[in-house]
């Protein structure tokens, strides 16, 4: 008899701490589920771990190393749960997580894409602070927040603005949405917010107000590897999605065309790479599926300009940001100098 709950764990030299991973799904309080490792080639102890774990309930497969959509899209497909949620293998649900949003997938009038408040924790499981959706945490900061997409009540408008979701921990749907989503696409940093993005378009989002997961911080997560990769997949994200929901008449009304566009201007962030993602918006790559996947290639031409370009903006950003910050530092110290040759001279 198939399980309540698949719960699929993409494993990659996590023998840190992939045995607490699985532990914190096998001792939900929903009983009724099954746990799937795809182990993606770690050269670690990971598979020694796995095999102390004793459990009919948790089931191991092994790969060469193809990346994590690689190792989530074969899960996907050989769990046989009513409904799927992920782990990855350095990540741990709380104890009543998978119970806690069963419920609130029933108390839902259709299907949607469930997630929760994350508590942050460093590599030793130390509580680092909540992260409230778009409410707190957010990966960057805008000039106007209160301009922006993150004043509003909208969890759509809000995932045109960041990955609020955080991480593929978060995700919890039922097999039809996953199935009628695709699989996860081939992208190393953002293959998440893509396929949020993608399923945001047809189904509702839904945040559990309360801290159901616990996402660790560590120095190797794969977000920290190359900046510069990352931004362009960002930017990449931008590029494809962002039309598709803004042309959504189901989505974005007439009558709220003026707020939205208006919020778009503050809410949107490229690391000072804008000209990059207008070039890329120009490309037209939102409707054109083959192109879009071609430039996810490592050898793609375009793709390698395009890096090139960012990793030149993201230079020059910086740099203008230390210089700011030197003659911030310079004016301080100057207007110090001044204040005490004031008091020596004049006596005040």
């Amino acid at each position: 008899m198939a399980p309540l709950v698949s719960v699929v764990i993409p494993s990659y030299n996590h023998a840190r701490f992939i045995g607490e991973a699985v532990k914190s799904v096998l001792s939900q309080t929903l009983r009724d589920l099954e746990v799937i490792v795809i182990d993606d080639g770690s050269k670690d102890e990971t598979l020694r771990v796995l095999a102390g774990i004793k459990d009919e309930r948790l089931k191991v497969f092994t790969q060469e190393n193809r990346g994590a959509h690689e190792a989530l899209n074969r899960g996907i497909a050989l769990s046989q749960g009513q409904f799927i949620s992920i782990l990855n293998s350095d990540d741990a649900y709380t104890t009543e997580r998978l119970e806690r949003l069963v419920s609130a997938s029933a108390c839902e009038p259709g299907s949607s894409i469930l997630g929760s408040f994350i508590q942050v924790i460093d590599e030793h499981g130390q509580p680092l602070g909540i992260k409230r959706a778009y409410r707190s945490l957010e990966p960057w900061a805008l000039a106007h927040p209160e301009l922006s997409f993150r004043s509003k009540d909208d969890l759509r408008a809000a995932l045109l603005t960041e990955n609020f979701f955080a991480t593929t921990s978060n995700f919890f749907a039922s097999r039809d949405v996953f199935e009628a989503i695709g699989p996860f696409r081939p992208l190393r940093y953002t293959h998440d917010w893509d396929f949020l993005l993608r399923g945001a378009q047809n189904y509702p989002l839904k945040v559990v107000e309360e801290p159901l997961l616990k996402y660790r911080v560590h120095g190797s997560n794969t977000i920290r590897e190359n900046q510069h990769a990352m931004i362009f997949e960002i930017l990449w994200c931008l590029a494809v999605h962002l039309p598709k929901h803004l042309s959504d008449e189901r989505w974005l009304s007439q009558e709220k065309k003026v707020e939205y566009f208006s919020s778009l201007v503050h809410s949107i962030y490229a690391f000072g790479c804008e000209r990059l993602l207008v070039t890329m918006l120009a490309q037209g790559i939102a409707w054109q599926p083959e192109e879009a996947l071609s430039l996810l290639q490592p050898r793609n031409e375009l793709r390698q300009a395009f890096l090139s370009f960012i990793k030149q903006q993201t230079s020059e950003h910086e740099s203008q940001a230390h210089a700011m910050a030197s003659a911030h530092t310079a004016n301080v110290v100057r207007e110090f100098l001044r204040k005490v040759s004031a008091k020596i001279i004049y006596g005040r």
